[in-house]
């Protein structure tokens, strides 16, 4: 991988941490107002016509069966990752729900080598380790806001977990097909299933409002955190995507709670302590030991 290469991996690996770490906390205060599937269609909604007008862009013809397949992959994330994901978020703190997808960098070496038995380095394995001791101190610490919820949290983990397949499967594919062009795909599987979990829960009346108490300041918020969290994030992982494998690029996703935390304290109010600030610091020095991995 070329210099210039790594540099653009890496710098669309941050911004991509940094969309997802935001937006969280985005997600979390909309939660406040709204229900978890209105907001997801809201946010995808956003998020798909804005790749599609970057997909325009990238000019691309004929996509071929093998693009069916590879969009299919957004049945995993965002479709079952956030589903699953913005209901545990309303249960819980944007914090928890922060460190805890931070352990997705630990779960795509995993699943990597479960699916398809792609061993990490060793010079990988330590970043990732140094990175989950700052992670364990980044979740140490209390924020004064209300206790975290068991059940929020376990339904954050499983999400997690779908997010570590998409990560994996789209790695070996995501150099075949422009980044927009691939995320357009997979998003709109994404928002069609977010559209019959949404028909599912209102028929049931497991949500009642729905899209009728929502005023045009909240639909411009969601569709602004949309932007942000699906469209620009998955773009710019998925650009990281094409030169990194699913190993190297997951160890950059363990700065989306130093980007949580700040989010956290800026939009929320929620005040990080010391042990927190120090598991940022050691993130950040796994980050400099393993920027070569490829």
């Amino acid at each position: 991988m070329s210099d210039r290469g790594s540099m653009t991996a890496v710098l669309a690996m941050v911004g991509s941490a940094a969309c997802w770490g935001l937006a969280t906390v985005m997600s979390r205060d909309l939660l406040n107002h709204m229900q978890p599937t209105t907001l997801l269609v809201l946010q995808l909604t956003a998020s798909v016509l804005f790749l599609l007008a970057l997909a325009r862009r990238e000019g691309v013809g004929r996509l071929g069966p093998g693009y069916a397949r590879a969009s299919s992959i957004g049945f995993l994330e965002p479709g079952l990752t956030y589903s699953v994901g913005l209901v545990g978020l309303a249960m819980t703190t944007a914090a928890s729900a922060s460190i805890i997808g931070a352990t997705e960098p630990i779960l795509i070496p995993v699943v990597a080598f479960l699916l398809f038995r792609e061993r990490p380095s060793l010079r990988l394995i330590a970043c990732l380790m140094v990175a989950t001791v700052g992670v364990l101190l980044v979740s140490s610490g209390s924020f004064e806001t209300q206790p975290a919820d068991l059940l929020g949290d376990a339904l954050i983990m499983l999400a997690t977990l779908f997010a570590a397949c998409y990560v994996v499967l789209s790695a070996r594919i995501a150099s075949q097909w422009p980044a927009a062009t691939l995320a357009a795909g997979q998003q709109s599987v994404g928002l069609a299933f977010a559209l019959v979990v949404f028909a599912a829960v209102t028929a049931t009346g497991l949500e009642q409002e729905g899209f009728s108490a929502l005023t045009l300041p909240l639909v411009a918020y969601a569709a602004l955190s949309g932007i942000v969290q699906y469209a620009l994030a998955f773009w710019l992982y998925l650009i990281g995507l094409r030169t990194l494998s699913a190993g190297a690029a997951g160890l950059w996703l363990t700065l989306i709670p130093v980007f949580g935390v700040a989010g956290a304290y800026f939009w929320l109010h929620e005040v990080p302590t010391a042990p927190m600030l120090i598991g940022a610091g050691m993130i950040a020095i796994a980050l400099l030991m393993g920027r070569r991995e490829k």
